[in-house]
């Protein structure tokens, strides 16, 4: 069962109100200055919103199974709704940067779904800040269940991470496009889809990078060895 309308909005709530109300901290506003701004309010962003919520919500940690939360969750908080706790991943960033930002292993999605049937939801809880204006910091706050918005994502099989087309999503959300309406099972069916059109492909890569490897490997054994360092450039 994933979070309720109820707990959405209060979690939608909690964090509007939030940053509104705090953009102009000097804990906050010393990390907008400089450069690379948006990967250094990340952690700031993400620990001030799990705080928050820990404190108004009935949330958890994963655990490591020894009694410490487990490094890399698939939730950076989890929320409790409708006797389960739903994970929530808080994305932090600027709003003229949008890319394709890594979100969740693939592997570790379906696994969480189909061989353990532990979460039917993820959510991104995602805040942009627009910085362009010191004086007046504002922020824009996204907040979906990935599950629902797979129109969205793409994966990349090398390191198994799938990544969310940002400016596609949000010009659909801004203008009031609702989301594909699937179950679970369609849900499964097109993410196991994606991952195993990439999978073939990147098979079909590295089998062609092995072939040309082999076909250069067996010239190498061919061929007189003598060291050539015509072309390298070297400085002292």
């Amino acid at each position: 069962m994933a979070l309720s309308p109820a707990v959405q909005r209060r979690i939608e709530t909690l964090t509007n109100e939030h940053w509104a109300a705090h953009v102009h901290d000097v804990g906050f506003r010393e990390l907008t200055s400089g450069k690379e701004t948006g990967h250094r309010i990340a952690d700031y962003v993400d620990d001030r919103t799990c705080s928050l919520l820990k404190v108004n919500l009935d949330t958890r940690h994963e655990s490591d199974g020894k009694g410490r939360i487990r490094k890399r969750s698939m939730g950076d908080i989890w929320a409790l709704s409708r006797g389960i706790y739903n994970p929530i991943n808080v994305k932090s960033g600027l709003q003229h940067m949008n890319g394709q930002p890594n979100v969740v292993s693939m592997q570790k999605l379906l696994d969480y779904i189909i061989l353990k049937r532990w979460i039917d939801s993820y959510y991104l809880l995602i805040i942009k800040f627009d910085l362009s204006s010191t004086n007046d910091i504002t922020h824009k706050l996204y907040f979906i269940d990935l599950l629902d918005w797979l129109d969205f994502i793409t994966y990349d099989a090398g390191p198994g991470q799938i990544m969310l087309r940002e400016q596609a999503l949000y010009d659909r959300i801004d203008s009031n496009g609702l989301p594909a309406n699937r179950t679970i099972f369609e849900k499964v069916e097109v993410l196991f889809d994606l991952f195993e059109r990439q999978l073939n492909s990147l098979f079909s890569n590295r089998k062609d990078r092995l072939n040309r490897q082999r076909d250069l490997s067996l010239q190498f054994q061919r061929s007189k060895f003598v060291v050539d360092q015509s072309r390298m450039m070297f400085v002292q």
